[in-house]
């Protein structure tokens, strides 16, 4: 029997809710937003979630507020550092404590504006490790930062590179086409990157597989096919004779909550991981961070210095990176029509719907904790450490 969209029972592979209605991402987590060293003392301003916020950097501190001032709608992003310790809106220089988001001051009302102290600009917990700045984005009480910082980052000697850009498209699409079985074989084959490759065609089945500390699910593949015979078609794909078969285990892909995919295996990979973060930013945008870890030292640690600034460099402009980065922003979902290697995408999308933390009152357990007014949540709730990668 076929539903609406012409699809049979065996073609429709599941739909859960959860994930399909976390269209602005999931809240109640920390999110990775930029490099420390990207943060000086101009103001920034980001979106996460749909949430705008405006992040500022004051005597070596890290602060994040709503960016919109109450008074006429200016983004405080846009604000001026008058004081210590404060930011006052370009307009007309309403002036905000950035730990508590309190209106102290009306720079153009004079010392006693009967204003200040009943206006607020709601805060954003945030704090900086690894070399990166962290806010908390939801409406429950913020676990502890460590708590969703993958354990690479925070091991002993880990510097952290990479590069972090704004695209189109919406984060889950990114996060599906990171652990995404089937396009690899075929639209990455006419990239530079893998001229020298000799791909496989097809594989024998695709598993999603969580990880024993139940954090991570891990894509499992079955056997390749280098190629095959197509009925009535022929054979594809052509050989290479040039090119170099892949051998051994093939790398292995993992995607976490709220929006990480880890290409390779701490574990084995002694020198380096790399990450893909897609960090929800509206309906229709996305924030890429492709970031590696590294725990080298001396000179290996120079060495991963210069690499990563190779590396991210010819991906980012001949690698599978602009491939990918070009077909979210084409993707037109829903409606879709899945297939077996598909298995990938929809063991993922249960794996969020089943786990996910709960999303706004209506799905609050009745043990969670009373959510803490946003003025109280501050990065000054907890000690502030970074390694600035470099």
């Amino acid at each position: 029997m076929e539903d609406v969209r012409g699809t049979t029972e065996q073609q429709n592979l599941g739909t859960w809710p959860r994930y399909n209605a976390a269209v602005l991402g999931f809240r109640n987590y920390w999110y990775p937003v930029m490099l420390s060293r990207s943060l000086r003392r101009r103001p920034k301003a980001i979106t996460i979630c749909g949430d705008r916020i405006a992040l500022f950097r004051d005597n070596g501190k890290v602060y994040a507020l709503s960016n919109r001032c109450p008074h006429r709608g200016i983004p405080l992003s846009e604000g001026r550092h008058e004081f210590p310790g404060t930011i006052s809106c370009v307009y007309h220089g309403w002036t905000y404590d950035l730990k508590s988001g309190e209106l102290v001051a009306v720079l153009t009302d004079g010392p006693d504006s009967p204003i200040c102290g009943k206006v607020n600009v709601t805060t954003y917990p945030v704090e900086e490790r690894a070399g990166l700045i962290w806010v908390y984005v939801g409406d429950l009480e913020p676990p502890p930062l460590v708590d969703d910082i993958p354990e690479e980052f925070i091991r002993k000697n880990a510097t952290v590179e990479g590069y972090a850009e704004v695209r189109k498209g919406n984060w889950r699409e990114a996060m599906e086409n990171c652990i995404d079985e089937g396009h690899s074989k075929y639209l990455h084959r006419t990239a530079l990157t893998t001229f020298w490759r000799d791909m496989p065609g097809w594989t024998k089945g695709v598993d999603m597989i969580p990880s024993d500390d139940g954090k991570w699910i891990q894509r499992v593949r079955g056997d390749t096919v280098v190629s095959d015979d197509y009925p009535g078609l022929g054979h594809w794909p052509k050989a290479r004779p040039w090119a170099k078969q892949l051998t051994g285990q093939a790398t292995q892909l993992s995607n976490r909550l709220p929006c990480y995919c880890r290409v390779g295996n701490p574990r084995t990979d002694s020198k380096s991981v790399s990450y893909q973060i897609f960090v929800p930013v509206d309906a229709t945008h996305y924030l890429a961070m492709m970031l590696s870890v590294s725990w080298a030292r001396g000179k290996e640690k120079a060495k991963f210095h210069l690499n990563q600034f190779i590396s991210m460099r010819w991906s980012k402009m001949q690698g599978f990176d602009p491939q990918d980065k070009r077909l979210i922003a084409l993707m037109d979902i829903p409606p879709e029509r899945l297939y077996r290697p598909d298995r990938s995408i929809t063991g993922w999308r249960k794996w969020c719907h089943e786990t996910a933390r709960p999303q706004g009152t209506d799905e609050q357990p009745s043990t969670a904790k009373k959510p803490v007014p946003s003025a109280a949540l501050t990065s000054a709730d907890a000690p502030v450490t970074a390694t600035v990668a470099g």
